[in-house]
């Protein structure tokens, strides 16, 4: 019986039967259990299964009338095309029968990596440098660029300059709205670039290898950009476990030769989105999100304070 502590997902035993038997058939033998995966927001299907031949693979699923299936449906083509050299799990198969989607990926034993810990972040980092390489230039052509996904959601602080400021806004954002809103409409022309990108790098989309290397998962929202752009947006994951991400960026490969009023921009984009986004009601099928939006906004607003001098 499929493991229900992460009981805003879809559960195995849930799917219609038909759909269970074409995964089974698809990976040549049955299930014999199905434990599903904690972490992440999505409702959808996400849960290990066990094959009665000793197997185990990685299943997620989505019916193909839910909102959320065009994301899916990103992440499938997405991750089917990934070079070897990416660090990420091999996509086995893609099915779609009875009014769902499935995809049956690679099984990554292990657990996600933890940022506090020197190792397994250093090994985060690695795969973040490895990425950059292998994707560099971008080798899917039919992704957007990062303004197109992007440019209109990271304008919180715009739109707060032209309709009034949340009442409860912090007093440092609220004194310097006009200038987050300025340095917010810089940010797109610097993150320009030819690598093909993740922009949803955190520590639930991240699996940690038994030899202690990272694999990247969850490739569903892509775009081309700046290579230096998926370690700033993870670097919030790594402030909010009490790292100072400013030496990581000073040195890493990816970053150590980027202008810092860009990372600036970025970050001011990114931390207007989490003002709104943690304003508004979550998703009704993922509730969590919005104390996730929440805290991204109080750590990023922090550092990027820090990293203004603004008074």
């Amino acid at each position: 019986m499929a493991n229900e502590m992460n009981t805003h997902r879809i559960i195995w035993r849930y799917l219609p039967d038909p759909t269970r038997h074409a995964v089974e058939q698809c990976v040549g033998a049955r299930v014999r259990s199905a434990v599903t995966q904690p972490g992440g927001f999505s409702h959808g299907l996400a849960t290990r299964l066990i094959l009665d031949d000793g197997r185990t693979v990685f299943a997620k699923a989505i019916t193909t009338d839910d909102p959320l299936i065009t994301m899916y449906r990103t992440e499938a083509t997405t991750a089917a095309r990934l070079p070897s050299r990416v660090p990420a799990p091999k996509v086995l198969a893609t099915i779609e029968t009875d009014g769902w989607l499935v995809m049956i990926f690679e099984h990554i034993p292990g657990a996600h990596p933890r940022i506090e810990d020197p190792a397994e972040l250093s090994a985060v980092l690695t795969a973040v440098e490895q990425m950059s390489e292998a994707l560099c230039p971008s080798p899917l052509h039919d992704v957007p660029t990062i303004d197109d996904l992007y440019g209109v959601k990271l304008t919180g602080w715009r739109r707060y300059a032209e309709q009034g400021p949340p009442a409860d806004l912090d007093d440092w954002s609220r004194r310097n709205l006009d200038k987050l809103a300025d340095l917010e409409s810089d940010w797109t022309a610097s993150a320009a670039g030819e690598v093909l990108l993740h922009t949803d790098l955190r520590p639930d989309n991240m699996r940690m290898r038994p030899d202690g290397t990272v694999a990247v998962v969850d490739w569903a929202w892509p775009c081309t950009g700046a290579a230096w752009v998926d370690l700033v947006m993870l670097t919030p994951a790594i402030a909010d476990k009490g790292i100072e991400p400013d030496p990581i960026l000073a040195t890493h490969p990816v970053t150590r030769d980027t202008d810092p009023a860009s990372i600036n921009a970025l970050l001011c984009g990114l931390t207007g989105y989490w003002a709104g986004t943690s304003r508004q009601p979550p998703p009704p099928r993922a509730p969590q999100l919005r104390e996730h939006r929440a805290r991204a906004e109080q750590v990023t607003t922090q550092w990027l304070r820090r990293r203004l001098g603004w008074p």
